[in-house]
């Protein structure tokens, strides 16, 4: 039994519409997953909690089951976090006890697959689930999925098994900083304490078993991962010891042989490949050893002419850039002297005023932005002071709950 007590405090606004067309709603979770649905004595006629096959639901995607405007977003006492999306024609969805404040906004459109929040166990609740109910005018009423019968009708309804096949309409994120993989989620590289650089997977948020792409990385001076071929898949580019610029092809996750785009390099205090431009070719900034922010474009062939883009950046101890705010071109993120985090967004052709959305970072050996969770906006990864790998969800304009992803980072020179 999952949920406490029935949900009397979450009131449905019923449509000014007689019920249309069923829109063909879908398992509110990414293509392939497979979810338990249940319900349990005096849960309520059609209601449905839903539970992963791994039987780890925590933090895991919820997404729409149908285009729609979000008509609820907020708190309830009894539903925690929760989201009520209206699909015109009399129908709406309903997704309580997410884990954070949701993702949209209310009269926020949303796309059939996108994501709205993560599962959780807010509001009265024993256990992460997500509660899920379809409306026809205002009345619970038998979910479908892709067009066929789900089966929970009463309490007595049995356990069954679904897989989703909600594999959208929403666009995949376009942020492609360490997306090593091609499939919207950011992964982790890094190159250890002998030189080997390394891939790892992003696996729903964690990272799986490695897999070594290179060696005899250790004597460079930089290293990044972006999308500089513009086929979805982060290349790896990196400054040598005599400060030459190299572009790695991605070749089906493995990388081809290097191209040199560059040399003067080796006096950079830091270099960072990102798509400052918002063509889906990775540009390159980075900071000269008089503090100066210089945005290189992609040209096609290599680099265009360095554009100044910001001053007074040397005393600051890490130095980022991903699409912190969604719009699809990069944004600069930066810890400074005393351990403050803050974003510069990209106004068009500039930076403008940064805005603090941290602190206590002083002591990380990395920090570094890509969209680990595949929304569209970068989330932060860092490396702390005991070696552990740590990934901050972009939550509103901060930061939600760090999740640690690993440990035994803290002798590796690169990590991106």
């Amino acid at each position: 039994m999952l949920a406490l007590v029935a949900l009397a405090a979450v009131t449905v606004a019923t449509p000014a519409s007689a019920a249309g067309t069923r829109p063909l709603f879908q398992v509110p979770f990414p293509c392939g997953e497979t979810w338990k649905m249940a319900t349990y004595d005096g849960h309520g006629s059609y209601k449905i909690d839903f539970t992963h096959s791994s039987g780890n639901s925590l933090g895991r995607s919820i997404l729409a089951s149908a285009g729609g405007t979000v008509s609820f977003s907020g708190w309830g006492d009894s539903g925690g976090w929760w989201v009520m999306i209206d699909h015109g024609g009399g129908w709406q969805t309903q997704y309580l006890h997410m884990q954070y404040a949701p993702a949209v906004k209310q009269g926020q459109s949303v796309a059939i697959g996108q994501r709205i929040g993560y599962v959780g166990s807010t509001g009265y609740s024993t256990g992460p689930h997500l509660h899920y109910v379809q409306y026809a005018d205002g009345a619970r009423t038998e979910a479908y999925f892709n067009g066929v019968r789900s089966g929970m009708t009463t309490d007595a309804s049995a356990d069954r098994w679904i897989t989703s096949a909600n594999c959208g309409s929403a666009p995949r994120s376009t942020e492609t900083v360490s997306d090593f993989s091609g499939d919207g989620y950011a992964d982790v590289l890094g190159v250890d304490s002998v030189g080997d650089l390394y891939y790892y997977p992003n696996n729903n948020k964690s990272l799986s078993t490695r897999t070594k792409i290179g060696h005899n990385w250790g004597t460079f001076k930089h290293v990044m991962a972006d999308d500089w071929s513009g086929d979805g898949h982060a290349d790896v580019l990196g400054v040598d010891s005599v400060g030459d610029l190299y572009y790695y092809p991605n070749n089906n996750n493995s990388l081809s042989t290097r191209t040199k785009i560059g040399h003067g390099w080796s006096t950079f205090k830091h270099v960072m490949a990102a798509d400052w431009s918002g063509d889906e070719q990775a540009d390159v900034l980075a900071v000269d050893a008089n503090g100066y922010l210089w945005y290189y474009a992609h040209n096609g062939a290599g680099l265009s002419a360095p554009v100044q883009i910001g001053h007074g950046w040397s005393t600051f101890k890490h130095v980022t850039a991903a699409d912190w705010s969604g719009d699809g071109q990069a944004d600069v993120l930066a810890v400074d002297a005393n351990g403050y985090l803050w974003y510069y967004p990209h106004n068009g052709a500039g930076l403008s005023a940064p805005v603090k959305i941290g602190n206590g970072w002083g002591t990380f050996k990395h920090v570094f932005a890509s969209d680990f969770s595949g929304d569209g906006q970068a989330d932060v990864l860092g490396v702390d002071a005991g070696g552990y790998l740590w990934y901050y969800p972009h939550w509103g304009t901060g930061f939600g709950t760090p999740v640690k992803l690993g440990h035994n980072w803290g002798t590796f020179p690169f990590v991106m």
